[in-house]
């Protein structure tokens, strides 16, 4: 496994991140963002998602998942494992069918879900440290 780490303290910054992961995104469909509640990974999902034409994405937390729609009319899945609370549930939602389909899928919250996940997936873990975040990405 490779990583690559980014100290990232202002949107620009971010910005940056956001295009490596769209770069990754071309050879891998899974994406696992890990962080503390607050840390940014729907603002980083969202930065993402805007490289495949996509302006109008938010946080999921209560729908659980959210489906947009590309410029390349691909589905990209954003799924909020926050509230997921049992297995069946996980099942009930679909969520299953989502991991194991062709589409981008990126999960908050992943270790919620850690037994049912692809083998294939790419690791964004956000750490912060006195307002500067660390993106470490890990292949």
């Amino acid at each position: 496994m490779s990583s690559i780490t980014f100290m990232v303290n202002s949107l620009n910054d971010l910005s940056k991140v956001a295009e490596k992961i769209y770069h990754l995104s071309f050879s891998n469909r899974i994406f696992l963002f890990n962080g503390e509640m607050g840390s940014g990974k729907t603002t980083l999902i969202k930065h993402i998602v805007a490289h495949f034409g996509i302006e109008e994405a938010n946080s999921p937390t209560f729908s659980i998942i959210n489906t947009y729609l590309g410029n390349k009319k691909q589905s990209i899945y954003h799924v909020d494992c926050y509230r997921i609370e049992n297995e069946n549930e996980i099942e009930n939602i679909g969520l299953l069918e989502i991991l194991y389909s062709e589409n981008l899928c990126f999960i908050e919250w992943p270790e919620k879900i850690h037994n049912f996940l692809p083998n294939n997936y790419v690791r964004i873990n956000i750490n912060i440290d006195n307002k500067l975040r660390k993106i470490t990405i890990e292949t």
